[in-house]
C-alpha cells in the first residue's frame, strides 16, 4: 500500500461526485449523521478560508478502463456537507454570520469562486486492500486527540450563548494571533472561547470562580436566552477589550497582563471601575468604589511595578503575593480576589 498526500479543490470533489468517481459510503463508514448546525459551521469555515482537517480515501485504479474510484476512509461527514451545500440543498443559518440565509446560488460570484477554489488536503491510499484500509480507519479513530471541554461545548450547544461567544472570539482574533493571550495552538482547539466565555460571565453573573466546569455551567444556565440577551454584553466586552488594547498593548503585551489568567483580571478590574459588574465576591477591603473610573496614566506606572515583581525573587517584595497567586490555581476565586484587588487599586 502506498499513500500520497495531495491538495485538491472543492471543485475537484464535485466533479468526481458528478462522474460517480467518489464513494462516500463504503462498508466501514457510517451514514450521514451530522446535524444542520455542524454542516453550517463547516461551510462557514470554508467561506472564511479557515483550515479543516485532511481527508483520507482509497484510490482504486482501473488500468484497463484508465479510470479511478475514490472511497472515503475518513472525512465522509465533511464531504457530504460540502456536496450538499454545492448542490443547493443546504441553506446557511445565522450561525454563518454574514452568509446567513444563503444557499450556494445566493452567494456573490467572488464567494462562489472562493468556495470552489478552497483547498482540501487528502491522503490517498493507492490500491490498498480492505485489511489495509480497515487498519488505517481504526488507527485514525483510536489515535484521535482527546477533545477539549471547549470543543465539547461547541459540539453540544447550538443556542445563541455559543454563537455570541464564538463570534466574539473570532472577531477579537488579534488577542490570540498577535498578543498570544491564548496561543494559536490552543485557539485552534477553541480554548480562546473559554477565555471569551469568562468575559461574558464576569459581566453577566459577576466576579467568581472560573475554569471549564464553571464555563460549562454558564452555557447550560444561559441555554434558553435569546440572541438579544447577549447583545449588550457583547457591546461591553468590545468596549473593554478595545480600551485595554489601546492603553496597554504597546508596553505590556509581553508581560503577565497579556497572559489569559491576568488578562481576565485586568478585564474584570476595568469592568468593575466602569460600574459594569456587581459587588458579588468583590474583596471586602477594596476601598475603590465601583464606577469610579480608570486612570490609565496611573495604571501604566503601577502595572509596570507589578510586572517587574515577576523578575524579583524576594518573597517580601511589593506584589510578591500577586506573583504567588498567579502561580497558584488561577481560576479559583481565592487567587482571583487577591490579584483583582491589586489591579483595581493599580489602575483606579
Amino acid at each position: 500500500m502506498s499513500n500520497s498526500p495531495q491538495t485538491y479543490t472543492i471543485s475537484d470533489f464535485i466533479e468526481w461526485n458528478n462522474k460517480k468517481q467518489l464513494r462516500l459510503d463504503p462498508d466501514f463508514q457510517r451514514g450521514s449523521v451530522w446535524t444542520s448546525s455542524a454542516k453550517v459551521f463547516l461551510i462557514d469555515t470554508i467561506l472564511n478560508d479557515l483550515p479543516m482537517p485532511q481527508v483520507y480515501f482509497r484510490t482504486k485504479l482501473d488500468t484497463a478502463r484508465q479510470t479511478s474510484i475514490r472511497e472515503v476512509v475518513d472525512g465522509q461527514q465533511r464531504l457530504r456537507s460540502i456536496l450538499e451545500f454545492a448542490s443547493g440543498r443546504l441553506k446557511l443559518t445565522g450561525k454563518a454570520g454574514r452568509f446567513k440565509g444563503k444557499t450556494y446560488a445566493d452567494l456573490d460570484p467572488s464567494d462562489q469562486e472562493r468556495f470552489l477554489a478552497y483547498k482540501i488536503t487528502a491522503v490517498q491510499l493507492i490500491n490498498a486492500s480492505d485489511a489495509d484500509v480497515l487498519e488505517v480507519f481504526a488507527r485514525l479513530n483510536s489515535y484521535s486527540v482527546k477533545v477539549t471541554p471547549a470543543e465539547l461545548r461547541h459540539a453540544e450547544y447550538s443556542e445563541p450563548v455559543k454563537w455570541a461567544i464564538y463570534h466574539t472570539s473570532r472577531d477579537w482574533r488579534v488577542l490570540w494571533d498577535e498578543y498570544k493571550v491564548v496561543s494559536i495552538r490552543d485557539a485552534v482547539r477553541l480554548k480562546n472561547t473559554s477565555v471569551t466565555a469568562e468575559f461574558f460571565m464576569i459581566l453577566d453573573v459577576g466576579f467568581g470562580d472560573g475554569g471549564e466546569p464553571s464555563i460549562t455551567k454558564y452555557y447550560k444556565e444561559r441555554r434558553e436566552k435569546p440572541e438579544e440577551f447577549f447583545t449588550p454584553l457583547r457591546t461591553k466586552v468590545d468596549e473593554i477589550i478595545g480600551e485595554i488594547i489601546e492603553e496597554l498593548s504597546d508596553d505590556f503585551d509581553d508581560t503577565t497582563f497579556f497572559d489569559s489568567p491576568n488578562f481576565l483580571i485586568v478585564f474584570a478590574a476595568v469592568a468593575y471601575l466602569k460600574g459594569y459588574i456587581s459587588n458579588r465576591n468583590i474583596p471586602d477591603d477594596l476601598d475603590v468604589a465601583a464606577g469610579s473610573g480608570v486612570d490609565w496614566e496611573n495604571a501604566r506606572e503601577n502595572l509596570a511595578a507589578i510586572a517587574q515583581a515577576f523578575d524579583d525573587e524576594d518573597d517580601d517584595a511589593p506584589y510578591a503575593s500577586f506573583v504567588a497567586a498567579t502561580k497558584s490555581t488561577t481560576h479559583r476565586l481565592s487567587s482571583r480576589k487577591q490579584r483583582f484587588k491589586a489591579v483595581v487599586e493599580a489602575i483606579s
